[in-house]
């Protein structure tokens, strides 16, 4: 009893705490105040629901505009058609001459720069010059414009090859100046004119015998008939006929003579057949000696001489002057082309090659240049092939579309190592189209 009592006076205590608080909120709030409180939003009950849904609409309805678009991202690098063209040493050594300027004009074939050998570049050039004339000489037929060569004894490693084209001038000039051809191709033709002579007269003579024996056996036909008629005696138809046998025997030696006369015509045209082998071979040891120490002069060259490979504009690849130590593979200059036309290969995957066609827009940024502060360079895709790269993968070309200017007007410097990642358009998607698309796999499954 006295525990239910306890009860009972701790519920009464919490009574009158309650009423003491609402009679404070009386003396507190005023009536309007506590209306305000006490009373429900009924706009919000009979609103609220509406509003959700319209702002969900809403949401909906601008993910139609808001584009969110399909892409493929791939490797990618900078190539191109007719580049900037590196110079590169072929050997090791000292500048000993330089032609060159920064932002200088060339042409295909400038001397650049000549480096050390074991040869004066001076005569060298000098039977370079030589050569190339004595070429275009050749090429005429204009054996008689063939100059002499100057004394060349600092040509090095070409030395044997200037001693060769010094004998054989020698030849030439034996055969060509001093007329040891032509004057004995005179002797022969003339030896030719005088044995055609004696061959005219041996047949004119074999005319006449002929004549002579004709009559001679008419004579005999009548004297044998006077014979048979007892008229003369026999004894002169034996004469008749040593007569006749005399003459057909100066036939046989005439013969015999035009024969001899012939084999000599022949025998001469063939002595004019060798002087003519003997000049063609001395021509033709001439020619041979000429472009051996032309591909000599031309290996030469292309170990020690830096020449222009294109026409365009010159630029260093590196600070050098005359007396420089050069090394060999060691870039020397570009030559930049007067319109280099430059292009993107980029490298897609069996798995994203489906989606690639010809047009799409493409994005590229460069590893060598951040995107944020230098842009993306933009192309279109211009060639998918139909067979793999390697493997499974596509060589695909791009056209960069504003060259190598970038989408903040940003021009990119060109190296043999731009690469980096193509972001290709596949698709020009909405949101609610990326949406619908997830979606509609996830029925799919």
């Amino acid at each position: 009893m006295p525990q239910q009592e306890e009860s009972y006076s701790l519920d009464a205590m919490l009574e009158a705490a309650n009423i003491e608080r609402l009679d404070e909120a009386d003396r507190i709030y005023s009536h309007e105040v506590r209306e305000i409180i006490s009373s429900k939003p009924v706009w919000i009950v009979r609103n609220g629901i509406a509003m959700f849904f319209i702002i969900i609409g809403l949401l909906f309805a601008l993910t139609f505009f808001i584009q969110y678009p399909d892409i493929v991202k791939a490797p990618v690098k900078i190539v191109g058609d007719n580049l900037p063209k590196q110079i590169i040493s072929k050997s090791e050594g000292r500048i000993v001459y330089l032609n060159a300027l920064e932002n200088k004009k060339v042409i295909v074939g400038d001397v650049l720069a000549i480096l050390q050998s074991n040869a004066d570049y001076k005569q060298v050039l000098l039977f370079k010059k030589w050569i190339d004339q004595t070429e275009l000489d050749l090429k005429g037929n204009n054996w008689n414009a063939i100059s002499q060569l100057e004394t060349l004894n600092q040509l090095g490693d070409l030395q044997k090859n200037y001693q060769d084209i010094a004998q054989q001038i020698y030849q030439l000039s034996w055969a060509k100046t001093k007329g040891y051809f032509n004057q004995k191709r005179d002797a022969i033709a003339q030896d030719i004119r005088l044995i055609t002579m004696s061959k005219e007269n041996a047949n004119n003579q074999k005319q006449l015998i002929l004549q002579d024996l004709a009559m001679q056996q008419g004579l005999l036909a009548i004297n044998e008939k006077l014979a048979n008629e007892k008229v003369i005696a026999p004894l002169d138809l034996i004469k008749d006929k040593s007569t006749i046998l005399s003459k057909k025997q100066q036939l046989v030696q005439v013969d015999a003579a035009d024969i001899n006369q012939s084999a000599n015509i022949v025998a001469k045209q063939k002595e004019l057949l060798e002087i003519d082998k003997l000049n063609a071979d001395i021509q033709q040891n001439f020619i041979a000696a000429l472009f051996n120490t032309k591909s000599a002069l031309a290996e030469w060259a292309n170990r020690y001489i830096l020449v222009a490979s294109e026409t365009g504009t010159l630029q260093f690849a590196s600070y050098f002057q005359e007396n420089s130590w050069i090394k060999t593979g060691q870039e020397l200059f570009y030559i930049i082309p007067k319109q280099p036309t430059y292009f993107a290969e980029l490298i897609a995957s069996q798995q994203n090659f489906g989606k690639l066609k010809q047009g799409q827009k493409v994005n590229i940024a460069l590893n060598s240049y951040q995107r944020n502060e230098f842009g993306v360079l933009q192309g279109t895709i211009i060639n998918i092939p139909q067979v793999p790269y390697k493997d499974t993968s596509f060589l695909i070309k791009v056209k960069l579309n504003n060259g190598l200017q970038t989408n903040y007007q940003k021009t990119i410097h060109f190296s043999n190592s731009l690469i980096g990642t193509a972001d290709v358009i596949t698709a020009e998607a909405s949101l609610a189209d990326r949406l619908l698309y997830q979606w509609r796999g996830l029925f799919a499954r």
